[in-house]
C-alpha cells in the first residue's frame, strides 16, 4: 500500500528532521528491487551545507544497511524502515547494496540539491527561449552590479536634461534638510528593492510608468502638502481669533496646553503630535479646571464643541499632510528607480550577467505556465517525488513555481500505476529569512489548512522528541517560550509558540541554563561589561575540561561579534570568526596589497609606510628603520629582497603577486588565506582583465566580505551571528547582547494603497514606516499593526534559534533594563526574561545570575576531530623567460650560428610532441601547416629525429607500450617546479630523457639527479637516466 501523497512534518529544533527525510527517502528508493527510483526523485534544501548533509545521511545509511552482518546491532533507521515497508531485513540489505553502487556509478542522478541550483538548471535549459546567452555569469554579490548602475545613471547627469533636472532637485532638496547632497546612497536603498523579491509584487504595478508619471506625481503632492498646510493654518488662526474674540486668556484653559498648542501651530510650526493625554480626551474633558470662575466655564463649554470640530479638522489634515509629506520623501529615488534597472538590464547584457536573486522572477514569468511534461521533457529528468526541506524559508514565488511540477506528479500515475509525492519538512518558529522572501505564513497556513494547491490534503506531523540537548535545555526553553507567547499579539503566531513548543525530552539528562543580567546605564561601559562576562564564563566552561572548540558565541549583531572577537583576543583567547576569517584581516595580504598601489603610485607616504612596517615587523629599531626608508623603498626592496617593483607593474596582477611571493618567502609554508587571495586575483582577472586597477578598485569594495572557509576541528570558541548559526549544534552557547529591541528596524518602508484619482493615477505608494502611519486611515493602521506583528514573530524566532543551538550548556547575558518605575520593558529580549523570571517567582532586584540545572565536568573532549594533512608548501613562482627586441635582424636569421640555435629550439620543441615513432610524421606536418616549418627543412628534420628515435640505444624507448610523459610538471616537497623533457614508465620503472645542445657540461648531470630524486621521492625506481646531445651527430651519455 502507498504512503500519504502529501506529508507535511513540523520538524522544531534538534527534532530529527535529517533522520526523517533521509528515512522517508530511503524508503522510496528501497521499496521494491528497481534500484534506479532514486532517479525519480528531487531533493531540495536552502544551502550547500545542507545538501552535504542530506547526502551523506542518504548514503551513509546505505553503506551501512549494505554491510551489516546477522551478529551486527540493526541500525535504528533500518529497523523503522523494515517496519513501515513490511520487507525484511535481508531483503534491505541486498537492496541497499545495489542502489549504492547505482548512485555511486550515476551520481549526476542523485538530485539532491538546494532551490538555487535546481532554478539555475532550468534556466540554464531554457536560456535560448529566454534569449539569454548559454554561457551566462550567475552575479551573486548584487549590491557591486547595483553601485556600478547608480555610478553609470549619475554620469549620465548633463546628457539627459529630464534625468538631469530629477537628480539636481533632489540633491538641492537634501542640501534643504541640512542632509548631504551625495544622492547615491539615497539611490542604493531604494535600487535594492529590484533585487528583494518581496517587493516584485508593488514593482510591477510601476513597470508603464515612465518619469514624466512621478513628476506628475510629485507635483500632485506638492499640491496637496500646499493646501493641508494652509488650512491647518487657517483653522489655527480661526481658533485663536474665537479665543480673542470672546476676551479669553491663556491661563483659563487648563494648563494653557490647548491655547499654546494652537498658537505654535499658527506661527508656522507644524511639527505636532497629538500623543498627549489632553489631546487624546480633548472630546470627553472639560477645557478648565475646577477652580476656574463660573462665566469662564459656561464660555467655554459653549464653545467646546466648536473646538472639537477645528481640532479634529487640524489633526485629520495633519495626518493627511504627513502622509504625502512621508510620499514625497520617497518620489524621487522612485522616479529613477526604473532609470537604474534599465542600467543594471544594460550591464547584464554586455557582460552577459543574471543576477541569482532574478531566478525566481524569470521561472515565475517565463517558464512556469509551461505544460509540466514539456518542463521534464527540456530538462532530462521526470521527478515522481518531491521532498523540500526548511520549508518556512520558502518564499511565495520559489513554492509558487514549483507547484505545478509537484502537482504534475501527484494527479498523474506512472507504469506501476502509482501516483507521485511530496514531501515538506519545516518549522515556523525557525523562519528568520523574512528579508530573503522567507515566510514563516506560507508555511503555517499548509499546516492549518488555510490553504492547499493540489488535490490531496496533507498528513501532517509533528516530530515530539527533541534529540540535540539535555534535558534543562529542553525544559528551560519549553517553559520559557510558554510564558513569554503572551507578548506576541497575533493569535496565530500566539498559538505557534504554544502549541508547538513541548518537547518531549530525549535520555540526556542534566544540562545548564544560566540567565545573566549586568547592570550598567552608560552604553560604553556596557559593551564592556558584557566582554568581561563572557571571559568569566567561558573560564568556569574551560574549568570543566571543556575545549575552546565546544563553545560558540552567538550575537545578534555583526558588530557585537566584532567587539568580542578583539576582546578574546587581546585575552589570548583563539577564536574564529567571520571577521579573523576575513582576507583584508591578514598582515601578508594587506602587504601584498600594498604592493600593488605602491606600483601604481610609489610616492604615497601611506603605502610606503605599510610596506615598511610589514618589513619591520620583528626589527628591534623599527622605527628607526621605517624612518631611514621612507623615501627609497623601491631601492630597499632591491636591494634587500631582489624584489623588483616594475615586474608587478610589467605582469599580471596574478603573475604579479606570484613574484612577490616568491620573493618575499611567503611561499615556503602553506597559508589559506594567500592561496585564498590568489584565486579572487585569478577569478577578477578572468572577468574584469589582467588589469591592476581594475583589481584594486573591486578589492576596495569588496574587502570587507571576502573570507576564508573555517577550519573545522580547531581549537578555538567560535564567534557568529545567529542567522548563520541556525541548523548547526554545539556543546556549549553563550549569547551575549541579549536585549535587542523587538521593533527596531532600519529604513524600513511600506507599500500603502491609495486611490489613484488623488495620487495622479498611482495605486499604491512607497512611505517609510514609523508610528505616525497609524494615523494615516485604518487601513493604513491595520498594515502598520500586520508588520509590527511579523516583527514580533521574527524577534522570537530569532530568538528560538539562539536559545536551541546549545547541547549541554546555555549562557544567555542580557541587561538589567528597567524603566524608572522598576518596571521590565516587553519590547526588549530583557523584559522577556525578567517576566519569564517573575512569572516563575524567582525575580529579585539584586539579583543577576540565575541558574536552572547544572553543567557536568567533562571526562574527556566532546570533539576528537579528524586527522588532518599539513600542506607545507603553498605555490611556486616559475621565473618568466626575459623577452628583448633584437635591433639587427641578422642578429638571428642572417648567421650560421642564428640558423643553428632556430634549429636547435625548433628539434626540441618537436620532440616534446613525439610520443613514439609512428607520431613523427603527424608533428611534423602539423608544423608546416602552421607555417613554423617549410616543406624542405622538414626533411632534414625528420632525419635528425629518426636518428634519434632509431639510436641503436634509444629505440626501445619510441616504441609502444610505455607511458610517456613530455615535459611534465614535478613539484617537489619544498615547492621547486622540475620538468624533464621526457619520462618513460613502464610499471613502478622509469627512464629519464633530457635534449642537450652544444658541449658536455658536468651540470646537465646535477639536473638529471634532481630528476632522479624527486620521482625516486613519488615512489618510481630509476631505470635508466640518459642525456642525448643533439649537434651535427646525436651522441648520448647514459649517467650511472
Amino acid at each position: 500500500m502507498q504512503d500519504a501523497p502529501y506529508k507535511i512534518y513540523n520538524a522544531s529544533a534538534g527534532s530529527g528532521k535529517t533522520y526523517t527525510l533521509a528515512k522517508e527517502y530511503l524508503k522510496i528508493i528501497l521499496s521494491s528491487d528497481f534500484n534506479k527510483n532514486y532517479r525519480s526523485i528531487l531533493a531540495i534544501t536552502f544551502t550547500n551545507k545542507a545538501v552535504n548533509e542530506m547526502k551523506q545521511r542518504i548514503l551513509g545509511s546505505l553503506f551501512a544497511f549494505g554491510k551489516m552482518s546477522d551478529s551486527n546491532e540493526i541500525p535504528s533507521m533500518l529497523a523503522d524502515i523494515s517496519q513501515e515497508l513490511g520487507i525484511d531485513l535481508g531483503t534491505l540489505r541486498n537492496r541497499s547494496r545495489k542502489v549504492l553502487k547505482e548512485i555511486l556509478h550515476n551520481y549526476a542522478f542523485f538530485d539532491v540539491s538546494t532551490i538555487d541550483k535546481f532554478t539555475h538548471r532550468l534556466i540554464r535549459t531554457f536560456a535560448k527561449d529566454l534569449k539569454l546567452p548559454q554561457n551566462f555569469e550567475v552575479v551573486l554579490d548584487t549590491k557591486l552590479l547595483l553601485d556600478e548602475a547608480i555610478a553609470k545613471l549619475i554620469n549620465k547627469a548633463g546628457t539627459d536634461a529630464q534625468l538631469t533636472k530629477v537628480l539636481i532637485d533632489f540633491a538641492l532638496e537634501k542640501i534643504d534638510d541640512d542632509k548631504s547632497w551625495d544622492i547615491a546612497l539615497d539611490l542604493q536603498k531604494i535600487g535594492f528593492l529590484l533585487f528583494n523579491e518581496n517587493q516584485a509584487p508593488h514593482l510591477k504595478k510601476l513597470e508603464e510608468k515612465d518619469i514624466d508619471d512621478f513628476l506628475d506625481l510629485k507635483k500632485e503632492l506638492v499640491l496637496q502638502i500646499q493646501s493641508n498646510e494652509s488650512k491647518i493654518l487657517s483653522w489655527a488662526k480661526e481658533i485663536l481669533d474665537i479665543i480673542e474674540g470672546n476676551d479669553l486668556e491663556f491661563n483659563n484653559f487648563k494648563s494653557s496646553y490647548f491655547p499654546k498648542f494652537i498658537a505654535k501651530i499658527a506661527s508656522g510650526d507644524l511639527n505636532m503630535d497629538f500623543n498627549a493625554g489632553w489631546k487624546q480626551n480633548f472630546e470627553s474633558e472639560p477645557l478648565y479646571t475646577k477652580t476656574c470662575p463660573q462665566p469662564i466655564k459656561d464660555i467655554l463649554d459653549g464653545l467646546h464643541p466648536r473646538f472639537i470640530g477645528l481640532f479634529n479638522e487640524i489633526k485629520d489634515h495633519y495626518n493627511a499632510l504627513s502622509l504625502v509629506k512621508n510620499a514625497y520623501n520617497n518620489i524621487v529615488p522612485l522616479t529613477v528607480l526604473s532609470a537604474i534597472q534599465q542600467e543594471i538590464k544594460t550591464l547584464e547584457r554586455e557582460r552577459d550577467l543574471l543576477p541569482i536573486s532574478s531566478f525566481n522572477s524569470i521561472i515565475s514569468k517565463e517558464i512556469k505556465d509551461q505544460p509540466a511534461p514539456f518542463i521534464y521533457e527540456r530538462i532530462g529528468e521526470k521527478y515522481r517525488h518531491y521532498f523540500v526541506d526548511e520549508f518556512q524559508d520558502t518564499s511565495e514565488m520559489q513554492w509558487n513555481n514549483l507547484i505545478p511540477l509537484i502537482g504534475n506528479a501527484m494527479e498523474s500515475q506512472d507504469d506501476q500505476g502509482k501516483i507521485g509525492s511530496l514531501l515538506l519538512v519545516g518549522d515556523a518558529k525557525q523562519a528568520i529569512y523574512r528579508w530573503r522572501g522567507g515566510k514563516a505564513e506560507q508555511f503555517l497556513n499548509l499546516i492549518n489548512l488555510k490553504e492547499n494547491p493540489f488535490v490531496f490534503p496533507p498528513t501532517t506531523s509533528n516530530l515530539p522528541a527533541n534529540y540535540r540537548s539535555h534535558e534543562e535545555v529542553i525544559k528551560f526553553n519549553n517553559d520559557f517560550f510558554t510564558v513569554t507567547s503572551p507578548f506576541l499579539e497575533n493569535t496565530v503566531y500566539n498559538k505557534l509558540f504554544v502549541e508547538g513548543n513541548n518537547q518531549n525530552y530525549n535520555n540526556k539528562k542534566g544540562g545548564l541554563v544560566q540567565l545573566s543580567f549586568i547592570d550598567v546605564d552608560e552604553s560604553q561601559e556596557e559593551d564592556g561589561e558584557y566582554c568581561k562576562l563572557v571571559m568569566k564564563t567561558l573560564e568556569e566552561v574551560l574549568e570543566k575540561n571543556y575545549s575552546l572548540k565546544d563553545v560558540c558565541i552567538l550575537t545578534r549583531k555583526k558588530k557585537h561579534g566584532i567587539l568580542l572577537a578583539d576582546f578574546l583576543m587581546q585575552n589570548n583567547i583563539p577564536i574564529i570568526s567571520s571577521e579573523t576569517l576575513l582576507l583584508n584581516s591578514n598582515p601578508k595580504v594587506r602587504f601584498l596589497v600594498n604592493l600593488l598601489h605602491f606600483s601604481l603610485q610609489p610616492k604615497e607616504m601611506e603605502r610606503c609606510y605599510e610596506i615598511l612596517s610589514f618589513l619591520s615587523e620583528e626589527l628591534e629599531n623599527r622605527h628607526q628603520f621605517i624612518n631611514a626608508n621612507m623615501n627609497k623603498v623601491s631601492q630597499l626592496l632591491m636591494g634587500t629582497y631582489g624584489f623588483n617593483i616594475d615586474i608587478i607593474g610589467q605582469s599580471s596582477v596574478y603573475d604579479g603577486l606570484e613574484y612577490a611571493i616568491k620573493k618575499f618567502g611567503m611561499g615556503d609554508s602553506s597559508d589559506a588565506y594567500i592561496t585564498y587571495f590568489l584565486d579572487v586575483v585569478l577569478e577578477v582577472e578572468q572577468k574584469e582583465g589582467a588589469n591592476t586597477q581594475a583589481f584594486l578598485a573591486y578589492w576596495d569594495k569588496k574587502k570587507d566580505s571576502l573570507s576564508i572557509t573555517a577550519p573545522e576541528n580547531v581549537d578555538a570558541v567560535q564567534i557568529m551571528t545567529v542567522h548563520k548559526s541556525k541548523g548547526l549544534e554545539f556543546p556549549i552557547v553563550i549569547f551575549p547582547f541579549a536585549n535587542t529591541n523587538i521593533y527596531e528596524e532600519k529604513d524600513a518602508k511600506i507599500w500603502l494603497p491609495v486611490n489613484p484619482i488623488s495620487f495622479a493615477g498611482f495605486e499604491e505608494i512607497l512611505i517609510n514606516k514609523k508610528q505616525e502611519v497609524v494615523g494615516y486611515g485604518p487601513l493604513a493602521e491595520t498594515i502598520y499593526n500586520e508588520e509590527q506583528h511579523k516583527l514580533e514573530l521574527d524577534a522570537f524566532n530569532l530568538l528560538y534559534v539562539a536559545l536551541t543551538r546549545a547541547i549541554m550548556g546555555l549562557y544567555v547575558i542580557s541587561k538589567k533594563d528597567l524603566t524608572t518605575k522598576g518596571e521590565h520593558k516587553p519590547n526588549y529580549y530583557s523584559g522577556l526574561f525578567i517576566h519569564y523570571l517573575k512569572e516563575k517567582g524567582i525575580w529579585e532586584e539584586a539579583k543577576t545570575c540565575y541558574q536552572f540545572g547544572n553543567l557536568e565536568i567533562q571526562d574527556e573532549p566532546f570533539y576528537t576531530g579528524d586527522h588532518q594533512e599539513k600542506i607545507t608548501h603553498l605555490c611556486t613562482y616559475k621565473e618568466r623567460p626575459e623577452f628583448r627586441i633584437l635591433t639587427k635582424a641578422g642578429a638571428l636569421w642572417d648567421t650560421q650560428r642564428g640558423k643553428a640555435l632556430s634549429k636547435g629550439n625548433l628539434l626540441h620543441y618537436v620532440m616534446g610532441l613525439i610520443e613514439t615513432i609512428e607520431d613523427i610524421d603527424g608533428a611534423l606536418d602539423m608544423l608546416i601547416r602552421n607555417g613554423d616549418l617549410s616543406h624542405e627543412d622538414s626533411l632534414e628534420m625528420k632525419q635528425r629525429i629518426n636518428a634519434i628515435a632509431e639510436h641503436p640505444k634509444l629505440y626501445a624507448y619510441f616504441l609502444k607500450g610505455s607511458l610517456i610523459k613530455n615535459e611534465q610538471d614535478i613539484l617537489t616537497k619544498n615547492g621547486k617546479v622540475l620538468r624533464p623533457d621526457r619520462l618513460v614508465i613502464k610499471g613502478n620503472k622509469v627512464t629519464i630523457i633530457d635534449y642537450k645542445t652544444g658541449k658536455r657540461n658536468p651540470v646537465y648531470h646535477e639536473q638529471i639527479y634532481t630528476y632522479a630524486d624527486a620521482l625516486e621521492a613519488m615512489g618510481y625506481e630509476i631505470e635508466n637516466k640518459i642525456l642525448i646531445y643533439i649537434n651535427e651527430d646525436i651522441a648520448t651519455d647514459f649517467i650511472q
